[in-house]
C-alpha cells in the first residue's frame, strides 16, 4: 500500500515528520515547490494540479493520500480522479471555510509575486500573535520559506487554494481530522476526528493525528 503525503501552502515535507513514522505503508512525499514549476499559471486550479500528480505517480484506488491544508484540498481532487482513499488534515471541501485574505484574487497573486507582506514587521506580528502557541516555530518556519522561495511558485500555491473550479467534487474525504481552534480553515460541518492545537497540530500534537489515521487504515 502506497501512502502519499501532500503538504500545505508554504510547507515542506517536514510538516509530516511527527506522524509519518507511525503510519504503515510505502511512503511517498509530494514536493509542491518542485511539482508546481512543471505547470503553467494559466488556468491553474487544485483539479489541474491533482491531475498532474495523479498521472505522474499513477495513483489508483489502491493508494491512500494524506493531505494537510492545501494538500488536503488537492487530495480531494486526486480522489475524484483516481478513487483512492484520502485523509484530510485541516482541510476543506467548501472554499468558504478558508480564511479570506484579499477581496481580489488578482490582487492577492500580485502581492504574492512581489513578496509584499513577507517582511520583518509581519514576522514580528505573527510571532506576537503565536507567542503562546506550541506551533509558533512551525508557523515562522513556513513564513521564512515563503519569504525566501520563488515568488511565482508562491503565487501558484495560492492559485491552487483559491482559483475556482467549474464543478464541485462528487466525492468526500474518507477521514477528516481538524482542530476546533483552527482559524485558518474553519472546522467542517461534517464529523471529524479532533486534532489538538491549531492548524499545525499534526506537528505539535501528532498523536491526535496519527492515531485516527492508523485506526482508519486498519479498518480499510
Amino acid at each position: 500500500m502506497r501512502i502519499f503525503f501532500i503538504p500545505g501552502l508554504g510547507e515542506e515535507i517536514f510538516i509530516f515528520d511527527k506522524i509519518q513514522s507511525s503510519i504503515p505503508g510505502e511512503k511517498i512525499f509530494i514536493d509542491n515547490w518542485s511539482l508546481l514549476t512543471e505547470l503553467p499559471e494559466k488556468d491553474l486550479t487544485a483539479l489541474v494540479y491533482a491531475k498532474h500528480i495523479t498521472e505522474k505517480f499513477q495513483i489508483s484506488k489502491e493508494d491512500v493520500v494524506i493531505g494537510h491544508s492545501l494538500g488536503a484540498w488537492v487530495a480531494l481532487w486526486v480522489k475524484e480522479l483516481s478513487r483512492c482513499r484520502i485523509v484530510q488534515i485541516a482541510g476543506w471541501t467548501d472554499i468558504k471555510k478558508v480564511i479570506k485574505v484579499s477581496p481580489s484574487l488578482s490582487l492577492l497573486y500580485l502581492i504574492a509575486k512581489n513578496g509584499w507582506g513577507l517582511n520583518k514587521l509581519v514576522r514580528v506580528l505573527l510571532s506576537l500573535l503565536y507567542s503562546k502557541e506550541a506551533s509558533k516555530a512551525v508557523l515562522l518556519s513556513i513564513f521564512d520559506k515563503l519569504k525566501q522561495a520563488d515568488k511565482t511558485t508562491v503565487a501558484k500555491q495560492l492559485m491552487v487554494v483559491y482559483n475556482p473550479i467549474s464543478h464541485a467534487p462528487s466525492t468526500n474525504p474518507d477521514l477528516r481530522i481538524h482542530s476546533k481552534k483552527d482559524f485558518i480553515v474553519r472546522p467542517p460541518d461534517e464529523g471529524y476526528a479532533v486534532m489538538k492545537g491549531d492548524h499545525f497540530g499534526l506537528y505539535t500534537f501528532p498523536d491526535t493525528v496519527y492515531k485516527p489515521i492508523v485506526d482508519f487504515l486498519a479498518r480499510s
